[in-house]
C-alpha cells in the first residue's frame, strides 16, 4: 500500500510539473500527440487524437487506470460536450455532438477551433473537403460544409 502511495505521488507531480511547459511542441505532461483528425458529419465530429505516452509512465497509467489519461486527452482535443467513444495507450476517438453549426438546409460550419498543444498534423475532413496543417496548435478560420 505504501508502494501505490508514492507511485500516486509520483504520478500527481509529473502531471503537474510537465504539463505547463510542454503545450508548445505536441506535448502535454506525459502525452506526446502525434495528429490528430477531424471528421465532420453534419453538426457532429468525431475526433481521432494519435499519441504516445512516456515510456515510465505507461506503467503506471496501467497500473493506476485510465483516468488521468481520459482528462488530459479532454484537455489536449479542447471541444465542450466531447464524448470519449474509445481511448488505449496509443490513441483517444471523440464523438463531439455539435462541433458543426448548423445553419439550416444542409449547411453546417464547423468554426475556427484551439486545441490543447501544438498538433504535428492536423487533417480536418468534410464530406466536401479535407484541409490538412502542420505544426498547428489552432483550425485556424472553419470551415463550410454540407450533409450528404
Amino acid at each position: 500500500m505504501k508502494y501505490l502511495a508514492h507511485l500516486c505521488a509520483l504520478l500527481l507531480i509529473l502531471s503537474v510539473v510537465v504539463a505547463p511547459a510542454a503545450a508548445t511542441d505536441g506535448r502535454y505532461s506525459y502525452i506526446t500527440v502525434t495528429s490528430v483528425d477531424v471528421a465532420l458529419e453534419n453538426e457532429n465530429a468525431t475526433v481521432t487524437l494519435t499519441y504516445t505516452i512516456d515510456e515510465g509512465i505507461q506503467i503506471l497509467v496501467h497500473f493506476l487506470g485510465m483516468s488521468d489519461l481520459r482528462t488530459k486527452v479532454i484537455d489536449i482535443a479542447n471541444f465542450k460536450n466531447a464524448e470519449i467513444l474509445e481511448i488505449d495507450m496509443e490513441h483517444a476517438v471523440l464523438l463531439v455532438p455539435g462541433a458543426g453549426l448548423d445553419y439550416g438546409e444542409g449547411a453546417y460550419w464547423f468554426p475556427k477551433h484551439e486545441f490543447g498543444v501544438a498538433v504535428p498534423v492536423l487533417t480536418v475532413t468534410s464530406p466536401q473537403d479535407s484541409r490538412t496543417f502542420t505544426n498547428t496548435t489552432d483550425f485556424p478560420r472553419g470551415m463550410g460544409y454540407f450533409r450528404v
